[in-house]
């Protein structure tokens, strides 16, 4: 019988290179750590994206605005709220149209920043930095089953196929990774099948 014990892992311990779906080609594409240039310990990193498919490659996380507010129609008085689709540029003022009388006059309005890439396949897993899709992802029963990584879904290959499962008992088990599994991944009839899923990954 295959033996599991926890080794005290958490998602941060697979964080060093999550693998993606590229926004410009849609290729399997890596967001990696990188040691800042502004750093002078050593120990400050900030994340790049790369893809050797198409070439695309990102240092920092691209931005999008929203603009809205409340106003009140300098032509017939009435109070309304406005909001923008999203905006490329940060913007200063903005040409609302109001609801009552069609008069557009410019607002200074608040605005929200948005990622890029957060409205792009909704319903997936995604990546923090640049919210972007996990490539390593499918639906499982209406669950979606995912990885960051080869390591990870070694990890987890180690934990399903594991016939025992065992505490680590010099460290607190409830905030491990395997710990917060849902309960899809732990139950025994679904072992086969997400087995069958990370070998496939790992090809």
């Amino acid at each position: 019988m295959k033996r599991f014990q926890d080794e005290n892992k958490f998602l941060e311990s697979f964080l060093h290179e999550v693998l993606v779906q590229c926004p410009k080609c849609d290729a399997k594409a890596k967001v990696k750590n990188k040691l800042s240039e502004e750093c002078k310990c050593g120990h400050c990193y900030t994340k790049i994206l790369e893809c050797k498919h198409c070439f695309y490659k990102l240092d920092k996380p691209v931005y999008q605005y929203i603009a809205y507010g409340k106003a009140y129609c300098n032509q017939c008085y009435e109070k309304y709220e406005f909001k923008s689709q999203l905006l490329k540029e940060k913007p200063e003022k903005y040409k609302a149209k109001c609801p009552h009388c069609n008069f557009q006059e410019e607002w200074k309005p608040k605005v929200e920043e948005v990622l890029q890439n957060s409205n792009r396949n909704d319903g997936l897993v995604k990546e923090q930095w640049y919210n972007l899709p996990l490539w390593f992802q499918i639906e499982v029963d209406k669950h979606i089953f995912w990885a960051y990584n080869k390591q990870h879904i070694e990890y987890l290959e180690r934990y399903i196929g594991a016939g025992l499962r065992e505490r680590n008992p010099g460290m607190n088990f409830g905030s491990s990774l395997v710990a917060r599994l849902p309960k899809f991944v732990k139950e025994a009839k679904n072992r086969e099948k997400l087995l069958k899923i990370l070998e496939k990954w790992k090809k």
